[in-house]
């Protein structure tokens, strides 16, 4: 496949961005690209006076989004009037493309792939609230050989979970902030889990790129490491709840809901008396999640939910968005910035706040 110089990834995994201005939705089809408008259904008022709408998660139904299943297995959804639908998604594109499509109201995808999204594409697609109010990804080295900067990759190799993805980004944006040439640094895959471990301890890599729930598990079942947060050499947006230009103009007060009912499910669900509930809940949706893996998993992302203060769950810091993009654009993975307003709504969740 061929690779877009701007991204990284192979060009089919960004060829549903291809609208500009049209609003459209460019998907490959038999004989070459079929344009598909936003299709989805207006939005639909129940008998009872609740409005219907669906979420769909950016991969699978992981422990990563069970606020939205804590918010609707504890009934907070329909207290604010909202009976929603949640799918799981096969990858941060597919879940974009479901919002751009129509076949979906609202989604989650990293800051960077937003970021991406909007300025590179001119995709109608923004931002709404900030899941994670730090990075989930770390840089991860053994103890013998620590790296504690990413200076001190230059010329060696860092395992980064996919190409293209958020983690490859990450690792080139940490470098150009560091001096260091991308090209001098090899990033094999190593996905996510603890292989990377065994592939550094026989010495195939020097670091790698994970999340850190998976830094935590090597640590407790497998072995000490060293690691720092990206966000120490290169602050990003990190996972964002996102929606369409359409339903932003449409008036909706859809989402307004969606995020009451995160708001509490969050609040819920960062209590340690609820955990057994919460995984519960998340077994509903994944009856192979593994309860004793999801708990211990749980405090690390209650921290990340909560990092900028309880009083600020959820919260748009404009400043990360602005700087962040400012990265990418000296990174080569943005052309040109896109104004603000066009990344990031905050409307909603102030307005949500109010609820």
């Amino acid at each position: 496949m061929t690779e877009n110089r701007y991204t990284g990834a192979p060009v089919s995994r960004r060829s549903f961005l291809r609208l500009g201005a049209t609003a459209g939705l460019l998907l490959p089809g038999v004989g070459g690209l079929t344009l598909l408008t936003g299709c989805g259904d207006d939005e639909q008022t129940n008998a009872d006076g609740s409005v219907s709408g669906s979420y769909m998660t950016a991969s699978g139904m992981t422990l990563s989004f069970v606020e939205t299943m804590v918010a609707k297995e504890r009934g907070f959804f329909s207290e604010y009037g909202l009976n929603l639908d949640i799918k799981g998604g096969q990858g941060t594109a597919t879940a974009i493309q479901a919002v751009l499509g129509g076949s979906a109201d609202l989604t989650r995808a990293n800051g960077i792939n937003a970021i991406i999204a909007v300025a590179n594409e001119q995709a109608p697609f923004v931002s709404i609230a900030s899941v994670r109010q730090k990075s989930q990804f770390e840089v991860v080295s053994l103890p013998d050989d620590p790296i504690r900067d990413p200076a001190q990759l230059a010329g060696r190799t860092c395992g980064i979970v996919s190409t293209g993805g958020a983690t490859e980004n990450l690792l080139d944006v940490m470098l150009i902030n560091a001096g260091v040439d991308p090209k001098s640094v090899k990033r094999p895959v190593t996905g996510v889990g603890t292989a990377a471990y065994e592939l550094a301890r026989k010495g195939q890599i020097d670091a790698w790129v994970c999340v850190n729930t998976d830094r935590a598990t090597i640590q407790k079942e497998v072995g000490p490491v060293n690691f720092f947060s990206t966000d120490d050499f290169a602050p990003m947006p990190s996972d964002s709840y996102n929606t369409s230009l359409k339903m932003v103009e449409s008036g909706s007060d859809m989402p307004v809901k969606f995020l009451a009912g995160v708001l509490k499910a969050m609040d819920y669900a960062s209590k340690e008396e609820n955990w057994d509930q919460v995984i519960n809940d998340l077994r509903k949706y994944n009856p192979e999640a593994d309860p004793e893996q999801a708990r211990a998993e749980l405090p690390l992302l209650v921290e990340s939910w909560l990092a900028a203060g309880p009083d600020k769950t959820l919260q748009m810091n404009e400043q990360i968005w602005r700087t962040g993009q400012e990265s990418l654009i000296k990174a080569g993975l943005v052309k040109s910035a896109a104004p603000i307003d066009k990344l990031i709504h905050p409307d909603y969740l102030e307005r949500a706040r109010t609820l």
